[in-house]
């Protein structure tokens, strides 16, 4: 039986993970502010993160290669960025799962499961499948 993911809050709000040796160092010599959320929040290259996503962001920087098959949704906050998603992988998937069957991926899942968070795939893990292959809905 498939597990009902569609009320779960995305892996990042979960737990506040400890950043690299690397991550920290960089920390340590950024302004910080009392965060919403996260305990701070960190300035890095004009932009406010918490230790989480500024160690997701710094990894994806050293090690992510675009390929010419890509495709990015890019969103600031509270810009319907689920509803994006959702929109987003549906069409991709148009052809493996179309709108109307009952098996779809969306039925059951949040789309920030199905849609990752490209630095957020980058805090454990250097080489992350990035493809639509690896999301839950999948497996």
């Amino acid at each position: 039986m498939a597990r009902d993911t569609s009320l779960l809050p995305p892996k990042y709000l979960l737990q506040e993970e400890a950043p690299t040796q690397e991550c920290k160092e960089l920390i340590s010599s950024l302004p910080k502010e009392k965060g919403y959320v996260f305990s701070y929040s960190y300035k890095y290259e004009g932009f406010w993160y918490t230790p989480i996503h500024l160690q997701g962001l710094i990894t994806c920087q050293k090690y992510f290669q675009a390929q010419d098959s890509d495709v990015f949704l890019v969103t600031i906050p509270k810009s319907g960025t689920t509803w994006l998603k959702a929109i987003m992988f549906t069409l991709i998937n148009r052809k493996n799962y179309p709108v109307d069957t009952q098996n779809h991926p969306l039925h059951n899942n949040n789309p920030h499961n199905l849609v990752p968070f490209l630095e957020l795939d980058y805090v454990d893990n250097q080489n992350p499948d990035l493809s639509f292959s690896s999301c839950p809905s999948w497996n």
